[in-house]
This record gives C-alpha cells, sequence and structure tokens, in this order.
C-alpha cells in the first residue's frame, strides 16, 4: 500500500494543528512496515509565506528535515520548465499525453481557473522565469501545484493520497477516480480508508 502526503499535512504538522497527530501516525506505521508513505516532489514548488516560488529546494529540504522526515520517500514529478527541480523530477517522454491528462486533471479540480499562465498576467507581460515565479502567479501556482500533485500520485500508481484541501480533492473525488485516483482522505480519514483497503 502506497500513502502520498500532501503539502498541507507537512503544514499541518509543523503549525500542530488539528490533524497533526494523525498524520504523524501515518508516518510512525510507515515506519513499522505497514506500508509506504511519500511526500511528493511538487510540494517543493509550493508557494512560499511570502506568495513567491521558493526558487530551489533547500526550503523544502530544510523543512523536512526540522521535522525529522528526511527519511520519506518522495513521489517525483514531470520535470516543467521554471517550476520543477532537476533531482526532483523526471523527464517526460510523451509530451502530448501529459498535457491531456494534466489538462483532464485540472478540469475535474478547478474548471473556472484558466489554464495558461499568460491569461493571469497583465496582458503583454513577457513570459520568462520571474514572470511564472512572481506573486503575481500565486494563485494559479496553488492550482498547479495541486494539478501535479494528483498527475504524480496517478502516474506513480499510488493508492491513498491524503490532504486536508476538502474543496479541490474530496468535493471532486468522482471525476478524480475515473481519472485514477483511488482514495482521497484526510488524515484522520485515512487510518479508517486503510483498514478498509489493508486490514490488519
Amino acid at each position: 500500500m502506497k500513502i502520498t502526503l500532501d503539502w498541507n499535512c507537512v503544514i499541518e504538522v509543523e503549525e500542530d494543528r488539528p490533524q497533526a497527530n494523525y498524520v504523524t501516525e501515518l508516518i510512525r506505521l510507515h515506519r513499522l512496515g505497514r506500508f509506504e508513505v511519500a511526500l511528493l516532489a511538487a510540494s517543493a514548488s509550493e508557494n512560499t509565506k511570502s506568495k513567491r516560488f521558493p526558487g530551489n529546494a533547500n526550503v523544502f529540504k530544510k523543512r523536512i528535515l526540522a521535522l525529522g522526515w528526511q527519511d520519506l520517500p518522495l513521489v517525483p514529478m514531470p520535470g516543467i520548465i521554471g517550476l520543477s527541480y532537476l533531482d526532483f523530477c523526471y523527464y517526460v517522454g510523451d509530451g502530448e499525453k501529459f498535457k491531456r491528462d494534466r489538462d483532464a486533471i485540472w478540469k475535474a479540480i478547478a474548471p473556472k481557473v484558466l489554464r495558461k499562465p499568460k491569461d493571469h498576467l497583465p496582458e503583454g507581460t513577457q513570459m520568462s522565469n520571474n514572470a511564472i515565479q512572481s506573486e503575481k502567479l500565486s494563485k494559479w501556482r496553488n492550482t498547479w501545484c495541486d494539478v501535479i500533485s494528483a498527475y504524480s500520485h496517478i502516474h506513480e500508481g499510488r493508492d491513498v493520497f491524503v490532504t486536508n484541501n476538502t474543496r479541490d480533492f474530496q468535493k471532486n473525488a468522482s471525476a478524480l477516480a475515473e481519472l485514477g485516483m483511488k482514495h482521497i482522505s484526510t488524515p484522520a480519514e485515512a487510518l479508517s480508508t486503510i483498514e478498509q483497503i489493508q486490514p490488519v
């Protein structure tokens, strides 16, 4: 059984939020060999508190190290210029299939959010790494990270996606299931979901 923790699970523990204990219990069971718990490489591209792109993977690495989670495996992400890091991604061989799969997930998660970053910038803005990583595109990057996180999870054939982002994931579970996202749970739900799928 392969379980994926999204970025808000990290924040849940960092800030000692209500579901923090469920996240740490999942990791404890991972270390006991019950199942595999992994983090998303796409999480390294999540916005910083200043609403800007992190710029490198060190921010992610330091935060994971501070939690003592450096032993957790990473779910790799597709390589995307300006938004991914070399050590965290893989080359996409079939670009057209990737775009179709990504667009289908985008439609399921955020049908009202325009997919092209240039559509969120003032007309005539030159697309560059600086533009795509700017504060102006922070909301677009939030959606992009959700989509790429889902894509990475599905692409790797993983079983349970754990997130507190119920607006984008749980509420769209039926559409995402058709795309290969088998089970979506909050940290609290994940433990009972796992018992149903993989009884002790």
